[in-house]
């Protein structure tokens, strides 16, 4: 196993900056997930480390040894893309062998590391299949037993579940979670699915116009986003934001609701207010304790089975709030919400970060 640093690396591709002054270190054993919106750098960050692209300015780490000059071959890494990159003439054992035999592994060897992998990944009755006798998600555990039969230092994982339906991406994303916990490798997982990113990762990147947002757990990122793009993009559906005006009196107006924030900002102040939709409670089916009441009209009911989502409007102003299905409520009716004021985040307009508490 080993650690991976990026040590201010950039990659431009002429004028466009793709990768700003990345400085990351991925611990021994970690999964780490990079995630953000497409053309954020985060699958340009994964191929420089992989050695298919080459990094402007910086460097790259893997353990202790200087990769930059190192050929991708040589760089103990195992790569897994979208696509799976499966011999289609091939049957599954000679896909997961190949890699093997192209290093002039002994037979007995290559035979007991796919026996192996096929086992863990429950590929052991389809070693003699072809592809194109598999279903998606058996493919893609092929594509990552080949990567697991190499036995690397570190993987790497380029976004391997978005070609998969949304039921199998459940499936097989526990399959990698599950693999991950018994393998114990260094894996670095790019994704554009912030629940992905939530699910999987022992710490998230969050990536924005190539440069890092944000690295932490996904409770810390959750619970303490350091700006507004982070507190939008973690977390499903978004956080809500209101702009509001710091007054004298400590409180930042939303012209609906006045939220109470102390001396975080001065009077005159322009903020953003965020709360998370399952912050926002119906005060008839709970007390009005540490609640800032808000009297709203439900413009849409949205039943997911577990919970409701309704969407709300005060005083012409839009948001939405997750709350249980015993909810007695419909479209036109009018519904008195309470804003957990321990789960309100504020945030600065101008530059966007976070005003800490």
């Amino acid at each position: 196993m080993a650690t991976v640093t990026f040590d201010h690396v950039t990659k431009r591709f002429g004028d466009v900056v793709a990768v700003n002054d990345l400085s990351l270190q991925v611990r021994d054993g970690e999964f780490l997930v990079l995630v953000g919106p497409s053309g954020c750098g985060k699958t340009t960050a994964l191929r420089m480390l992989a050695g298919l692209e080459e990094e402007t300015s910086g460097s790259i780490y893997i353990g202790d040894r200087l990769v930059n000059e190192v050929a991708p071959k040589d760089r103990d890494i195992a790569m897994v893309f979208q696509n799976y990159a499966l011999y289609p003439h091939m049957s599954v054992y000679d896909n997961i062998a190949f890699g093997l035999k192209l290093r002039g592994m002994p037979k007995a060897e290559i035979e007991r590391r796919v026996k192996e992998v096929a086992e863990v990944l429950g590929l052991g009755e389809l070693l003699k299949r072809k592809p194109k006798e598999l279903s998606g998600g058996q493919r893609q555990r092929v594509a990552v037993g080949r990567a697991i039969a190499r036995e690397p230092a570190v993987f790497l994982m380029d976004e391997p579940l978005s070609n998969l339906d949304a039921k199998l991406r459940i499936q097989t994303r526990a399959e990698l979670e599950k693999i991950h916990q018994r393998v114990g490798k260094t894996t670095i997982y790019v994704t554009h699915d912030q629940v992905e990113a939530m699910t999987m990762g022992d710490r998230i990147v969050v990536m924005k116009d190539g440069l890092l947002q944000q690295i932490g757990s996904p409770q810390e990122l959750h619970d303490h986003p350091v700006n507004l793009f982070v507190a939008g993009f973690i977390g499903s559906p978004a956080m809500n934001f209101f702009s509001a005006v710091a007054t004298a009196d400590g409180q930042a107006d939303t012209g609906f609701a006045k939220v109470p924030i102390g001396a975080r900002a001065a009077a005159g102040k322009e903020v953003i207010v965020g709360i998370r939709p399952e912050d926002i409670h119906d005060l008839s089916r709970q007390p009005q304790n540490g609640k800032l009441p808000v009297d709203a009209k439900v413009e849409v009911v949205e039943y997911l089975g577990n919970e409701l989502q309704l969407h709300l409007a005060a005083d012409g102003t839009t948001f939405v709030a997750r709350v249980p299905t015993d909810t007695q409520t419909q479209p036109g009716a009018a519904i008195r919400i309470g804003f957990d004021l321990r789960k309100t985040h504020l945030f600065d307009k101008a530059t966007e970060q976070a005003i800490a508490s």
